[in-house]
């Protein structure tokens, strides 16, 4: 069967943890063999088994779906970061500077 990003990355995190096959299937309360279905891209695991892997592991639910390069670019503080950042390009020059003055007062509320 074709090798998916997902059980690629699966199969390298738990060779660079240390763990068998068997260690990684104990610690998701499944049996071995679903466990190794999953890095050989035979079956496709639920989001709880994803999301425990993730926790497992460490990392985002993204990189272990769509790859480091992929979660890099799509994490959550990049999108915001983007979204913040158009809609604060979109504006006059004016709001602008009102919207950075705000930013700085309330930053002076916080620190008292």
């Amino acid at each position: 069967m074709k090798q998916t990003i997902f059980s690629s990355t699966i199969r390298q995190l738990r060779k660079k943890a240390g763990y068998t096959q068997e260690d990684v299937s104990n610690k998701l309360n499944i049996q071995r063999q679903t466990y190794c279905n999953y890095e050989n891209a035979c079956r496709t695991p639920p989001l709880e088994i994803i999301i425990a892997l993730a926790d497992l592991y460490q990392v985002s639910v993204d990189y272990l779906v769509l790859g480091a390069d992929a979660a890099e670019a799509k994490s959550p503080k990049a999108i915001l970061k983007d979204k913040l950042f158009d809609e604060f390009s979109s504006l006059s020059k004016n709001t602008q500077k009102e919207v950075l003055d705000f930013i700085r007062f309330k930053k002076l509320l916080q620190g008292e």
